[in-house]
Order: structure tokens, then C-alpha cells, then sequence
């Protein structure tokens, strides 16, 4: 009997050396845009405290994300696609973003007039929670594992532990502080409505109009509220506006909205516990906010919880070398 391979088999090897490297070209995707949120999100809450301290905040941030919205826009007609056309979706679109832009950043960037910045991330932390709880329902439930549990209660351990560093009394602003709490709920909201709305539209496009709407509204607010007459061309403020627009609004979105598509929500929520360690330290190098031994304590817990939720290997070299049907 021959040795030699069968047909088929010659026929199969392609297909599964095909489905190897894209395998591993979409799992580098993902990873990129894990970082993409870990880093610029996590910098954006000390650059955001100097857009809202600078300029007045609705109308800056709205701004921002209008700023942000035309760019994808032209990304979008550039690359052959046009904005949504279906009233079915242009309602996703306005239901999320009043969620996600006009209530979350809305509240955030006046908590962050009032709140240091590594305080604030440090409180949005817990929106890893509201989105691992709002993904296990819907028409797409993402079941949450024991290990995953685990590493959500130890992340939110280590959140309590840094928000307990500086107190939740009055004199902290605890009110703000619930604000703050609020955004975190309304952008688990906004997220549980972009995983499960399923627009017919191509996801950039559908960026696109969630970023021009808005931007809308937070300018509307902004301008209903007096915030024209209280305008400042701070260089500062400017230089943040943009800042955020390019990178928060854009190029995070932009990953955000493709891992809504191609992870559950739970490891999503991660960003959430990562941001806080980003943020403390571009807080102390930006805005000379410090951390104390219980604060460090705090972002030790927060990184074994990512650990936990991520299911990470801290010695990926001890692992056996996976063949292409264990890429996934």
C-alpha cells in the first residue's frame, strides 16, 4: 500500500495552512486593538481633565467627537461605503449614542472638572461589571465562566481598594463620584445596544454615525447651557480637543466597535481595569497626581483580575506549539 498522501488530504492542506495564517492574523488583529484601547483610553482620562478644565466641557467634547465622526465619514465614502441609509439603523445609531457619547462621556467630562483624572478612571473600572452583566442577556448571550467571575470580583477588589485610598466621603466628592458611576452604567448600556443591534450597515459606517450624532448632541447641550459665551482658545485645551478626536474618538473607537464583533463582552470589560493603571501614571506625568502604597496595592489586584478574565498565560514559552485547528 502506498505511503503517498490521498487526494483529499493534498487537497485539505492548503485549506488548513490558510486557515492557520488567517487565524493568526485576525488573533494579532485583535490583540492590536486590545492595546489600542488599553493605551489611548487609559491616557485620555488626564487629557481629558485638561480639555474639561480648559474649555467648557459639553461643547469641547462634542466638538471632539464631531471632529472625530467627519473623519471616519470620509474613511467611509473613501473606502466605497456610504453612512447608513436604513431608518432601522440610523435608530441604533441615535439609541447608542445617546447612551454612550451624550450621557457617559457627557457626565464624565464634568466629573473630570471636579475629580482627578486617575480618580475617575478609577471609578469607570466598574463598567466591567455592567458589561459582563448586560452580555449575558439579548439575543447574543455571552455566558460568563467561573474563572471569569473571579476575575471580575478580584479586578473590582483591586478598584475598591484604590478608590478606598482616597476616600468616599464628602470631602472627596463623593457625589461626583457617582456621576462617574453613572457614565460607567450608561457606557455598558451603550455597548449592550452595539453588540446586540446588528445594523444592516458596514460597522465603520455605523461608527461613523455614531460619532456625528454625538457630537451633535453634546454641542446642543453644550450651547443650551451657555457654554459659547464661557469659550476659550486655550492652546492647552486645544491640543487635547484634538488629541481626543484623532486617537480616543477614532482610532480607539474604531477597535472598540471590531471587538464588540469578535470577542465576548467579559474580556472586553478588561480595558476597563487596564485603563485605571494607564491613567494613574499619565495622571502623575501630566497633571501630577500621585499614588500612594495602598493605590499601588490596588493596580497589583487589577492586574491579576486581568489575568484572570483575559485567561492569560504569564509563560506562554512552557506551552506546546498549537497546530492550525487549535487557532482560533
Amino acid at each position: 500500500m502506498s505511503d503517498a498522501p490521498s487526494g483529499a488530504g493534498v487537497a485539505e492542506a492548503p485549506v488548513a495552512f490558510l486557515a492557520g495564517v488567517f487565524a493568526t492574523r485576525r488573533r494579532g488583529l485583535v490583540q492590536a486593538c486590545f492595546a489600542t484601547i488599553y493605551l489611548v483610553w487609559g491616557v485620555s482620562y488626564a487629557v481629558g481633565r485638561i480639555m474639561a478644565t480648559e474649555l467648557p466641557p459639553l461643547l469641547a467634547g462634542g466638538i471632539r467627537f464631531l471632529f472625530s465622526g467627519t473623519l471616519l465619514t470620509l474613511l467611509v465614502y473613501a473606502s466605497g461605503l456610504t453612512l447608513p441609509t436604513r431608518t432601522r439603523d440610523w435608530r441604533l445609531v441615535v439609541a447608542a449614542a445617546v447612551a454612550g457619547i451624550a450621557v457617559s462621556n457627557g457626565l464624565n467630562v464634568l466629573a473630570l472638572r471636579h475629580v482627578a483624572s486617575s480618580q475617575v478612571a478609577l471609578i469607570s473600572a466598574s463598567s466591567a461589571f455592567w458589561i459582563a452583566w448586560t452580555g449575558m442577556y439579548g439575543r447574543n448571550p455571552a455566558p460568563v465562566s467561573k474563572r471569569t467571575w473571579l476575575g471580575l470580583f478580584v479586578g473590582f477588589v483591586g478598584v475598591a481598594i484604590l478608590v478606598s485610598a482616597h476616600g468616599v466621603g464628602l470631602h472627596a466628592r463623593f457625589a461626583w463620584q457617582l456621576v462617574v458611576l453613572g457614565s460607567a452604567l450608561a457606557w455598558a448600556l451603550a455597548t449592550a445596544a452595539i453588540r446586540e443591534s446588528q445594523p444592516d450597515c458596514d460597522p465603520l459606517a455605523f461608527t461613523a454615525g455614531y460619532l456625528l450624532v454625538g457630537g451633535l448632541i453634546l454641542v446642543a447641550i453644550g450651547l443650551a447651557t451657555g457654554d459659547a459665551g464661557r469659550w476659550s482658545w486655550s492652546p492647552a485645551g486645544l491640543a487635547a480637543m484634538v488629541f481626543l478626536a484623532i486617537f480616543s474618538s477614532t482610532l480607539a473607537f474604531l477597535a472598540y466597535t471590531y471587538l464588540l464583533r469578535h470577542e465576548p463582552p467579559a474580556r472586553i470589560g478588561t480595558y476597563a481595569y487596564v485603563n485605571p493603571l494607564v491613567a494613574v501614571f499619565a495622571g502623575w506625568v501630566l497633571l501630577d497626581e500621585r499614588l500612594n502604597a495602598l493605590q499601588w496595592a490596588g493596580t497589583a489586584v487589577i492586574f491579576a483580575g486581568v489575568v484572570l478574565v483575559r485567561n492569560l498565560r504569564l509563560f506562554p514559552r512552557l506551552r506546546r506549539r498549537p497546530g492550525f485547528d487549535e487557532l482560533t
